[in-house]
């Protein structure tokens, strides 16, 4: 102890702003690892993975457009493509109307309703039909 108190004063103001850049680091990792964390268990819990855009504007159509570039859904022998205003059913009987917007190569479907974008896993799904 004696010894690290005889060299702290020939610590110079970059060797502090090096150990403060390091926790910072480490701490900012720690975070980013706790929330994923968080988020995994959250989605385990439910057992469903379903992302919602609360706002959209005509970017984030287009950028769904783009994340979700198959057009066509094909579920139980029957399509539906891009535009279709269809009822969806999950697994978990939440039901979600709106339009198609795409299907991503993750299997991930993406609906626009009156106010969101949703993002639901086609696995997870019970019944796709036309909306009337």
């Amino acid at each position: 102890m004696d010894r690290i108190l005889e060299n702290l004063p020939m610590l110079t103001w970059q060797h502090y702003l090096f150990a403060a850049s390091v926790a910072y680091v480490i701490t900012y990792i720690y975070r980013v690892f706790s929330r994923m964390a968080e988020k995994h268990k959250e989605i385990k819990k439910n057992g469903e993975k379903t992302m919602v855009i609360k706002t959209f504007d005509r970017q984030a159509v287009d950028r769904c457009k783009e994340l979700f570039p198959i057009d066509v859904l094909a579920f139980k022998g029957r399509e539906f493509k891009r535009g279709t205003q269809i009822k969806v059913t999950t697994i978990q009987n939440n039901t979600i109307i709106g339009e198609f917007i795409g299907l991503s190569y993750a299997n991930l479907v993406c609906i626009k309703t009156g106010n969101q974008i949703i993002a639901h896993q086609l696995e997870k799904i019970e019944e796709v039909t036309i909306a009337e």
